[in-house]
């Protein structure tokens, strides 16, 4: 028995519904405008190998990372995997993400992550009121956010069926996510804040090969929260990928290392886009490249059209290596004159 499901409709007819849910979706239009966003955790992305593509993971999501970026590309993990990231932020803020995912057969995959944000002790000054134009210190305050998300994807669904056509194969997944946000004070009360709400993911593998196109809906269902009478808010947003692998072969002499994964057996570049829609009203685009060489040895590269930094401050890059057991990663994230961000993950196939 083939291990791809059949089915007698349409992806598009999947995709249409999905497309017209988050653009009649009233809290699309509210999270532009209204109130504060809160939530970085869900802002910022995970993986030292997507932040070096600029990252364009949507189409590509073949890894744990998959859980933050389309929950469908779980379906692709045909091992259980781990990874562990760490992220030297801007202003020294520490970003640290934990993934896991566990192929349950041709059915499905499953998965889980933990995704923290943390300030540090920052000094809270005051106004002094003796000396007009001083401050003097009050204590101290730090800012916290967490996420906790649990996904599954499924396996790989033929369309096949529908009028005699080949339409290619989907992927769908879905992503329960539990998010908080504190902000503690060593001389007052601080906050807290939660967000339940879900993100929906989707691979579209058309007739041709080596292309995929790839949708995810983010933030499905958040509520808007109030502290200080001020509306806080996680705002849905869509992003829309392509990707397109080139496979170049390699004599047969160069790949009898049998320590490599066996995609890694001839050298292949990736080329990859994503759009994303809802955080401005502009939207914002990714280009990525990947290039992974039969050895092993990766490198990246990526731009991030954004509006308020200059051409060489929205590229970004690294390199990394693979062999059947680990991955490591590395990515390099400039920021203009706010400074750099330096992204490393470890990854283990078990």
């Amino acid at each position: 028995m083939s291990s791809v499901v059949r089915m007698k409709y349409s992806p598009f007819c999947l995709l249409a519904l999905l497309l017209y849910y988050f653009l009649v979706s009233p809290v699309y239009g509210q999270g532009l405008t209204a109130g504060t966003v809160g939530g970085s955790a869900v802002r910022v992305g995970v993986g030292a190998r997507t932040a070096a593509m600029g990252h364009t993971f949507t189409a590509v999501a073949d890894d744990v990372s998959s859980i933050y970026w389309n929950p469908a590309g779980l379906g692709q993990i045909k091992r259980p995997q781990l990874t562990i990231m760490g992220a030297d932020w801007l202003g020294g803020i520490r970003h640290g993400w934990i993934g896991f995912g566990q192929s349950l057969g041709k059915w499905m995959s499953v998965g889980a992550d933990v995704s923290y944000i943390w300030s540090g002790d920052i000094p809270q000054t005051i106004e002094s009121e003796a000396d007009v134009g001083r401050y003097q210190e009050m204590g101290t305050f730090n800012y916290s956010d967490m996420i906790i998300r649990v996904a599954i994807g499924s396996g790989e669904i033929s369309t096949n069926g529908y009028r005699g056509i080949d339409w290619g194969t989907i992927r769908i997944g879905g992503a329960f996510q539990v998010s908080q946000q504190r902000v503690n004070y060593s001389t007052i009360t601080g906050y807290q804040l939660r967000w339940n709400h879900i993100n929906l993911g989707m691979i579209y593998r058309p007739p041709v090969k080596n292309l995929k196109l790839g949708l995810s809906i983010f933030n499905i269902g958040s509520s808007e929260q109030q502290y200080l009478q001020q509306p806080i808010s996680i705002p849905q947003h869509v992003r829309i990928g392509l990707a397109y692998t080139i496979t170049i072969s390699m004599p047969s002499t160069a790949v009898n290392n049998t320590n490599m994964r066996p995609s890694l057996l001839q050298n292949q570049m990736t080329v990859a886009a994503d759009f994303d829609f809802g955080y401005d009203q502009n939207g914002r685009s990714h280009l990525g490249l990947e290039y992974l060489f039969s050895n092993g040895f990766a490198m990246r590269g990526g731009y991030r059209r954004r509006l308020d930094a200059d051409f060489l401050s929205s590229l970004s890059g690294g390199f990394g290596y693979a062999t059947r057991a680990y991955q490591v990663d590395y990515a390099f994230i400039p920021f203009g004159q706010v400074g750099n961000a330096h992204r490393i993950s470890l990854s283990l196939d078990f």
